[in-house]
């Protein structure tokens, strides 16, 4: 479990989570266009 005390890990996991978030967004954004 030194993974919870590494601050890289946890960096790297916020830059996998807001990449998820932001494509995720885009995803929604180009289906709505590609519906309407």
């Amino acid at each position: 479990m030194d993974f919870v005390s590494d601050p890289a890990a946890w960096s790297a996991l916020a830059a996998l989570l807001t990449l998820e978030i932001v494509l995720g967004v885009d995803n929604v954004v180009f289906i709505s266009i590609l519906a309407s």
